[in-house]
């Protein structure tokens, strides 16, 4: 990034950075590494095959052990530029997004079914939800810059549409060992969420607002039907009581009054306006 600092180690960020480090290091791990690997990696045909969906989570923990070049490039530009993010969202938001960028973006190698080849290849890697994560940014600091392969400062979004070029064509030639199907999905990801997260957000408002208005009509009614109850059934048994005494019920009447006691009880948790009259009857 071209302005003056460093970004802040979030929670978030700080969360995610020791969990994949973590990870790789099993990795590194002789005979533990290839058990990781091989219960983790996104291969298509186990994913979708065989329905061991994990692994559209999973893979992105996982990273080339060859070289640390790979997973210093995710973690560096997820602290980067997922700080700021972060600190916008709050860190429960963030974490969030990330893992269903991860998720969305391995989605995109379903794709791969079209070529047998690929359906048994393997996908690894965090950059498909680093990338999407560098697309929010772009579209939330447009004009912010950074050193496009640490060597030509670009506006982000510059950057962000340059990467999906790379993808677009890479995927359409299948060029080098990169999947650039999950790299385009991340990007996609990003780019759906800025656009319908605010119209989401809404909605579930809305809905929210609609099932409490539902709520609160629903027992409106069930107090008013309570009401009801008392005054054309319970009262005039209570103003005979008044007028007559006890002794002038019948038996229907007691058991009625009997049962609005409970009802008042279960209601209120006391017994109410049932309470003088309740334990004189038999």
């Amino acid at each position: 990034m071209m302005n003056s600092g460093l970004p802040q180690f979030t929670k978030g960020i700080r969360g995610l950075v020791v969990a994949t480090v973590a990870v790789w290091i099993l990795q590194l791990i002789p005979g533990v590494g290839a058990l990781v690997s091989g219960l983790c990696e996104l291969v298509p045909y186990k994913t979708f095959g065989q329905l061991q969906v994990w692994r559209l989570l999973s893979y992105a923990f996982l990273h080339d052990t060859g070289t640390p070049f790979h997973i210093l490039f995710n973690l560096f530009t997820l602290w980067m530029f997922g700080a700021e993010i972060e600190e916008l969202w709050g860190t429960r938001r963030f974490v969030v997004f990330y893992l269903c960028a991860a998720v969305g973006s391995g989605l995109f190698s379903l794709v791969t079914a079209l070529s047998p080849l690929l359906w048994f290849t393997p996908v690894i890697g965090a950059s498909g939800a680093v990338l999407a994560l560098l697309t929010v940014y772009a579209l939330y600091f447009p004009r912010r810059q950074l050193l496009l392969f640490f060597l030509f400062p670009v506006n982000v979004v510059v950057a962000v549409a340059i990467f999906g070029a790379i993808s677009l064509f890479g995927a359409a030639r299948s060029w080098g060992n990169v999947s650039h199907l999950t790299h385009l999905g991340g990007i996609a990801v990003g780019l759906a969420y800025v656009k319908l997260f605010p119209a989401i957000t809404d909605l579930l408002e809305r809905a929210k607002s609609r099932a409490a208005e539902a709520q609160e009509r629903a027992e409106q009614r069930k107090k008013n039907a309570e009401r009801n109850y008392f005054e054309s059934v319970v009262d005039p048994i209570l103003k005979k009581i008044s007028s007559s005494g006890m002794d002038s019920l019948t038996a229907e009447e007691k058991k009625t009054l009997e049962e609005a006691s409970k009802r008042k009880k279960d209601d209120d948790g006391e017994q109410g306006r049932i309470i003088p009259f309740r334990k004189t009857i038999r």
